[in-house]
């Protein structure tokens, strides 16, 4: 399975496409502004379409182009976009709820809200043909943030270039913006709360494989035992919870 990691022109946030062996269909993660050209040349060079979006969380960095991404398929009708069910709410207005500068919105356009929206299932699911993701909910950054996870061969791609690959099962997350390399997600926005990071922090650290690679909504790849290891946040979570 390929990973390729886009950042993106907003907040930088990092758009994933997963590309599952001997699918015909890619799934899109976290589609944000400004991203749609390069997600459509990399569906181009691996020769599929898309068949499912995935959203971490509800913020406007990490939905905004989840239409346009969910008509890149064969019919040209949307594919379904999957959510958290707490941060569903959100899609109504985005921006009602994490207000942007005037720089930033200019850049935006009008905000389309997706035409087959879910709520992400509980349990193991397959999203499209070969990928199977499971989510754990980690409430703190919103409502509804929350670590969703995969446990393949995969080969992870950062704006072109490879960055790692193994040829036998590991565990991997999508991180969304509770872990990045180094800090986590901010919890003052509305929806935030910095007891429930705190818990969903440790929960996480505790519950996963340390080895588990992990790719956040913004900054650089990590892997959960480099974060227990030197991530402050998740230190002083598995120390106070």
């Amino acid at each position: 399975m390929r990973l390729h990691v886009i950042p993106t022109p907003f907040y930088a946030a990092n758009c994933v496409i997963i590309v599952p062996d001997g699918s015909t269909t890619a799934c899109v993660v976290d589609p944000s502004a400004g991203v749609i050209d390069t997600i459509t040349r990399i569906l181009a060079d691996e020769g599929r379409k898309v068949g499912a979006v995935l959203c971490t969380h509800g913020h406007a960095d990490h939905v905004w182009e989840a239409a346009a991404a969910a008509s890149l398929n064969e019919e040209g009708t949307q594919v379904p976009v999957y959510i958290p069910g707490p941060d569903r709410y959100r899609m109504d207005d985005p921006l009602a709820h994490t207000p942007a500068p005037p720089q930033v919105t200019a850049m935006l356009g009008p905000w389309r809200k997706p035409e087959d929206l879910r709520d992400f299932p509980a349990g193991s699911v397959e999203l499209i043909d070969g990928l199977w993701m499971k989510m754990v909910p980690a409430p703190g950054h919103t409502e509804g943030s929350a670590v969703f996870i995969g446990h393949c061969d995969v080969t992870v791609v950062v704006d072109g270039e490879e960055v790692t690959s193994s040829s036998t099962p590991i565990p991997w997350a999508l991180s969304g913006d509770v872990i990045f390399a180094g800090s986590v997600g901010r919890t003052d926005l509305p929806g935030g709360n910095e007891t429930q990071m705190r818990h969903s922090l440790r929960t996480i650290s505790n519950a996963l494989d340390p080895q588990t690679f992990m790719i956040p909504g913004h900054g650089p790849v990590t892997t959960l035992a480099d974060e227990i290891a030197t991530n402050p946040y998740l230190s002083r979570a598995r120390k106070i919870g």
